[in-house]
């Protein structure tokens, strides 16, 4: 019998959700086991199954001579050396459809919420202050007619560009990868809106910097619930110039640099949950359970990387 590891549990995955994978696995004749441990034996490992929380280094990968297929229950690879993998013929899939929706709907209420300026009509409100007479200064916008410029357009940007669009927003995308695209400093530029939907390369690291910053319009908005090393925190604290600023992923986890930007009332924070809903775990064993059929079948994986 075939036999996977799944490295690596995340906080909202349960047990039951484990096990369920374990089932599945073993429905298509592969033992599934599970690890925690930092540095488990790899080395009768045929099928590695790791979250974002495992870097799977061209290191580690010298200790599984048995590895064929590499998936990650993530949409992003950044915790994946491909190239090692390429070089060791392993087959490497991902998982970007289980929290596609989830990743947009965050990414669309945090845009509009901003975009009307809810956290800091919430904040007075609740303080006793009612701000009515603030609002033609204040300027809240709809939806309708709003630039919003998509950076990425992968299986989670072009969901944002169609629900964007249905709202009645005017859209522009970004990416190198598909054609009719904008160059990222006319998208920035340009943007009532810029959202954040890209993998992280060394191309996107660090991509919203300060120059780049300073290129959104006064009173645009920032949203990244991509990755959080695409965005130069430092340089973000200083763009005060922005109207709001929506961020579900950071450089670290949990992170210890915010307290200028959790200082500001036009700034949403949220805990790296923007993909997460009810039904998440049984898609994430969909997709993988796919990718093993696939695979077995000698066939492409649904979300083949290598």
């Amino acid at each position: 019998m075939i036999q996977a590891l799944r490295w690596g549990q995340s906080a909202y995955e349960s047990d039951s959700d484990m096990a369920r994978e374990q089932a599945a696995f073993l429905g298509e004749g592969v033992q599934l086991h599970r690890t925690v441990e930092a540095e488990p034996d790899l080395s009768s490992v045929e099928v590695l199954v790791v979250n974002s929380g495992v870097q799977v280094t061209a290191a580690r990968m010298e200790r599984t001579p048995c590895l064929r297929l590499l998936l990650t229950t993530t949409s992003g690879s950044d915790h994946l050396d491909l190239a090692a993998a390429r070089d060791r013929g392993i087959t490497v899939g991902r998982c970007p459809l289980a929290r596609r929706e989830a990743v947009v709907d965050t990414a669309m209420a945090m845009g509009l919420s901003l975009l009307r300026q809810l956290p800091s009509l919430n904040d007075q409100a609740r303080a006793g202050i009612w701000a009515r007479s603030e609002l033609p200064a204040r300027n809240p916008r709809c939806i309708s007619g709003t630039r919003v410029g998509v950076v990425g357009a992968g299986v989670i940007g072009k969901l944002a560009i169609q629900k964007w669009t249905a709202l009645g927003a005017i859209v522009q995308f970004c990416d190198p990868a598909v054609e009719k695209g904008v160059p990222l400093e006319s998208l920035i530029s340009q943007s009532d809106i810029v959202s954040l939907h890209c993998s992280l390369t060394p191309q996107s690291r660090g991509m919203m910097n300060a120059q780049r910053l300073a290129l959104m319009p006064t009173g645009s908005i920032l949203l990244n619930t991509a990755r959080g090393a695409c965005v130069e925190l430092e340089a973000l604290e200083q763009a005060t110039h922005l109207g709001g600023i929506g961020l579900d992923v950071f450089s670290s986890e949990p992170p210890i640099q915010l307290a200028a930007l959790a200082k500001r009332n036009n700034v949403l924070l949220s805990p790296h949950a923007a993909g997460f809903h009810p039904e998440m775990a049984k898609r994430v064993c969909c997709e993988l359970v796919n990718s093993l059929r696939a695979w077995k079948a000698n066939e492409r994986l649904p979300a083949q990387l290598l």
